[in-house]
């Protein structure tokens, strides 16, 4: 971490631990105003609500640690930031004030602490061991299931070997160990999962004709992926800690009310985007904004993480991908002036070149997926900026719509025209 890295988190600590980085509410109505989802810190007797500096100062401060490498590469951004939030109110409750070394410390050792090596255990269907009992791929092994496998397992509590055996019974056992936090080994385990089922699947297209598509092969990790719910068994690698996670397969849903569906109408154009598809007559323009809101929600669909990235870019590559020249250039100029002068305060004008590097270099990850087949080079922190960019380009692009441009040529001429001022100043 950097010296000025370390001087902003100070500076955040310096107003967190402050009067202003709280609201004062003194009435019900005051409270119903902010809200049942307003970022608060609970003490041991009350929560305190923060106010937007106190939001802004802990958002830095997590960003900051998100990017560290040394936690990026052990832990995921949820484990980060829900870290720097519990840190934060241990501080609070200790009615202690750390500086900027005390606080990072603590943290990150708080997270490194939960990096271990683990084994995981999901069920596999579609795959029948004949006279074998035991299949080994790499660091995944396969199994007829055989409660003496757990033989190391420390069970104790709710988590019993009857109840171990009796919810995985109905089939094969995939077994593989992975080392990081909770969330990354688990992600690292999908990910030689992946890989497993894949060798399976090309064995089987050698050794059956039509197997491509009689056969089936599923790991029970996600609930994306069946039907039916499905749990995952973690232990440490020297047989303590034995946890089992229930997945049920149902995201989140998106919450709206009247007022957010009143600041959409007003600021973001969502009357004139629910016309767009029945609009007998679309301008050149405005078919590049309904092309980039299907690839949106194509990319929002989607399970994988470089593939959302890829269509993402998608999105953009409707509006400035459109004549026969760099397109990485293309797409960061087009995207960067958009974003630093449409009006919506995206990005500042102090911002612009390091924002359109960025951009060069997110669409060098895109470029790297598409053409060489990489798929673990984008991070979860792309994928968050990328999509937040793209949807106010898209919004962006709906307001010069209303402005009355029409075609993808007048918006490059004005990108154009303010890059070059831009690299002029």
């Amino acid at each position: 971490m950097t010296a000025k890295e370390k001087r902003i988190i100070g500076a955040d600590l310096k107003t967190l631990f402050s009067l202003k980085a709280f609201l004062v509410l003194n009435t019900i109505e005051e409270w119903k105003a902010v809200g049942l989802v307003h970022p608060t810190v609970r003490t041991d007797e009350n929560s305190h609500p923060l106010s937007e500096a106190g939001i802004s100062a802990l958002r830095r401060i997590t960003t900051i640690m998100e990017n560290d490498p040394a936690l990026r590469k052990a832990c995921s951004q949820h484990e980060i930031a829900l870290q720097v939030h519990t840190s934060y109110e241990g501080w609070i409750k200790r009615s202690l004030q750390p500086d900027a070394d005390e606080f990072i410390q603590e943290c990150a050792g708080s997270l490194m602490a939960t990096v271990k090596e683990r084994f995981h255990l999901v069920m596999l269907d579609g795959l029948e061991l004949k006279d074998l009992d035991k299949v080994e791929l790499g660091t995944i092994s396969i199994y007829k299931p055989d409660m003496k496998l757990m033989s190391v397992v420390q069970f104790g509590g709710a988590i019993t070997e009857d109840w171990i055996e009796r919810d995985f019974s109905k089939g094969l056992w995939l077994i593989g160990k992975t080392e990081g936090s909770p969330e990354v080994s688990l992600e690292r385990f999908d990910h030689q999962t992946l890989l497993v089922i894949g060798i399976l699947a090309v064995c089987g297209a050698i050794l059956y004709e039509g197997s491509i598509w009689r056969s089936h092969l599923r790991a029970g990790l996600s609930p994306h992926r069946q039907t039916m719910p499905t749990s995952i068994f973690r232990w440490d690698a020297d047989g303590g800690d034995p946890t089992v996670s229930r997945l049920w397969g149902e995201d989140q849903k998106l919450p709206l009310d009247a007022k957010l569906i009143d600041y959409l109408r007003e600021h973001c154009f969502l009357n004139q985007l629910s016309a767009l598809s029945s609009e007998e007559e679309k301008t050149r323009l405005q078919q590049s904004i309904e092309r980039a809101l299907y690839w949106f929600a194509d990319a929002h669909g989607d399970r994988n993480t470089t593939m959302r990235f890829v269509k993402l870019w998608s999105c953009v590559e409707c509006f400035f991908a459109f004549q026969e020249e760099n397109i990485t250039e293309a797409n960061a100029r087009g995207m960067a002036t958009i974003l630093t002068f449409s009006g919506y305060q995206v990005w500042t004008v102090e911002d612009y070149s390091k924002m359109k590097s960025r951009l060069r270099d997110l669409y060098g990850l895109r470029s790297r997926a598409v053409h060489r087949a990489e798929f673990d080079e984008v991070q979860l922190v792309d994928l968050r900026d990328l999509s937040r960019w793209v949807a106010w380009l898209i919004i962006s692009m709906t307001a010069l719509a209303e402005r009355g441009y029409r075609t993808l040529s007048q918006v490059k001429e004005q990108t154009d025209r303010l890059d070059a001022q831009m690299r002029g100043a």
